[in-house]
């Protein structure tokens, strides 16, 4: 069954109409792991935009240091600092969204698990994708936006495929950046995103991966068989999708290619739960519409209930709140 959260504080007004469409306790022994809680970021701003095979090593990889600066890395020092058993929670920003503010959000939803954390140790990647407003209006920047989060599921498919199995795995997007992740677990199941598949290896083994899908910038249809993101499910262990019918920018996502367009996915929630057959059970849909009124990362994040699942999908091996209240 898909569960449903509803949260009920008191309704803000929509600040803006459309902008930018645009983590359960580790194991006794990974929860004394001396490995300390790391931020990096991951940049693929210099890369094509049209989602050419790229090997993950050319991107672009910053550890961030005590002092908050960002210090020039590789992609082996980046897999060699993944510790068995400690989650990597990689964040996918949305639009209009600079690299000074990606890393301002990152740090964000950094305290916001760290809340959570009790003393676990997790790893926080800033995925920064090029999303800055681009001329031409509101929508063309839109549609472009769209696109160019369909090449970045290329780029996150290919970095994930390179990931140890030992490590655990948590994908948290924002806007287009929800849209990037599901893309990517649609390629690392053998389908395609926008006409193209990517190069991974099929049969290596990888380890769970969770997915919380914020104000999701994707066709509410997108997850059920035969659709854009049919097989997306099947690489995911759990996913939390938020939806916001006060969200003010996803509002007006139907007319992004014209009249009669499908809602979002974080406007209504998924579309048709009863036909996703036995994938059901790990979509866990919660509504905020009650407590955030805009599209605004930052309002999302400050949602009590949305804060409260964050340690739960975080950290994998821990009890669901639901069924933990059931025993």
């Amino acid at each position: 069954m898909t569960r449903t959260i509803t949260t009920c504080v008191p309704t803000r007004i929509a600040l803006a109409l459309v902008v930018a469409f645009a983590v359960p306790a580790a194991s006794a022994a990974v929860a004394q792991s001396t490995c300390p809680r790391e931020l990096w970021v991951i940049s693929t701003r210099a890369m094509p935009y049209c989602g050419a095979e790229v090997d993950p090593a050319s991107f672009d990889y910053r550890r961030v240091d005590d002092c908050r600066q960002c210090v020039p890395a590789d992609e082996a020092e980046f897999l060699a600092s993944a510790a068995p058993g400690v989650p990597t929670v990689f964040f996918i920003h949305g639009n209009w969204i600079d690299r000074c503010m990606a890393i301002q959000e990152g740090w964000s939803l950094y305290h916001a698990i760290q809340a959570a954390a009790c003393d676990r140790p997790f790893r926080l990647v800033v995925w920064s994708w090029p999303s800055e407003r681009i001329r031409g209006g509101l929508r063309h920047d839109a549609q472009v936006k769209a696109v160019r989060s369909d090449v970045q599921a290329h780029y996150l498919a290919r970095c994930l495929d390179r990931m140890s199995p030992d490590v655990p795995v948590n994908l948290v997007g924002h806007s287009f950046g929800a849209r990037t992740i599901l893309g990517a677990m649609e390629l690392l199941a053998g389908g395609t995103v926008a006409g193209r598949v990517t190069t991974h290896d099929a049969n290596r083994p990888r380890g769970p991966i969770r997915a919380v899908l914020i104000a999701a910038a994707v066709e509410n249809g997108c997850l059920l068989p035969g659709r854009r993101d049919g097989l997306a499910l099947g690489q995911l262990e759990r996913v939390l999708i938020t939806c916001n019918v006060n969200d003010s920018a996803l509002k007006w996502y139907p007319r992004l290619y014209g009249r009669g367009g499908a809602e979002a996915l974080g406007y209504t929630g998924p579309a048709c739960p009863s036909r996703l057959g036995d994938q059901r059970g790990k979509v866990e849909t919660l509504n905020v519409a009650c407590s955030v009124g805009s599209h605004d990362w930052t309002d999302y994040l400050r949602s009590s209930a949305l804060r409260s699942r964050l340690g739960s999908y975080t950290f994998v091996s821990a009890v669901p709140e639901s069924e933990a209240a059931a025993k």
